[in-house]
């Protein structure tokens, strides 16, 4: 296997993954504004994003590269926003433990928005990109953007769009070199940091 080639992640995958994806997002902003203390938090966003990582590989897509540099999670049309059941038996139930109490509203208050801006900004079949990170010493090396590209290749074939958020203004510029727009940039009320949604048209 060539190094850094794109393979599709399978469940044999996922303790790899998980971890990749937990070092990716151990600094992210609202990961630290979640869980402030940095001995708790690789912990606990590492559960979140395995959480998110399962629930990919059962209904999504997932894509990874050949030495686990980085992980992007995509739903698919007609699946692209998981419901109550599904939620739970990805393991959401374990958040407020792992992200204590006022970790966990902080992580719901965003996600209430996110929800809202999902459903607002993406109303047509689409696929999501719930989650993409590279590990820190990887990123700025066109790994995400090799990441997205097997599901852009397919939502261009199709005509589908691709829809994203992120709480990271830099962000915004990678991901509008890949064809997204900002549908939105919205504000969660007594809280710190921002949400951009973008779609990409198909």
């Amino acid at each position: 296997m060539l190094p850094r080639e794109v393979i599709r992640a399978t469940p044999e995958h996922f303790e790899t993954c998980r971890a990749a994806l937990g070092r990716a997002f151990e600094n992210y902003p609202l990961m630290c504004y979640a869980a402030p203390e940095p001995g708790r938090r690789l912990s606990a966003v590492t559960s979140l994003y395995g959480s998110i990582l399962w629930d990919s590989l059962r209904w999504g897509e997932v894509y990874t590269t050949s030495d686990f540099a980085g992980v992007s999670c995509w739903l698919p049309p007609g699946r692209a926003t998981p419901g109550l059941v599904r939620l739970i038996r990805c393991g959401m139930l374990r958040l407020p433990l792992v992200f204590g109490w006022t970790g966990f509203q902080r992580l719901r208050a965003y996600d209430m928005v996110a929800q809202s801006l999902h459903h607002t900004y993406a109303t047509e079949n689409h696929w999501y990109l719930w989650v993409i990170g590279v590990q820190p010493e990887d990123q700025g090396t066109g790994i995400g953007g090799r990441l997205m590209a097997p599901i852009f290749a397919r939502a261009d074939a199709e005509s589908t769009p691709c829809y994203l958020e992120t709480h990271v203004e830099s962000n915004v510029a990678i991901y509008e070199s890949k064809g997204f727009k900002v549908a939105c940039k919205a504000e969660v009320p007594g809280h710190p940091l921002p949400i951009w949604a973008m779609l990409r048209k198909g």
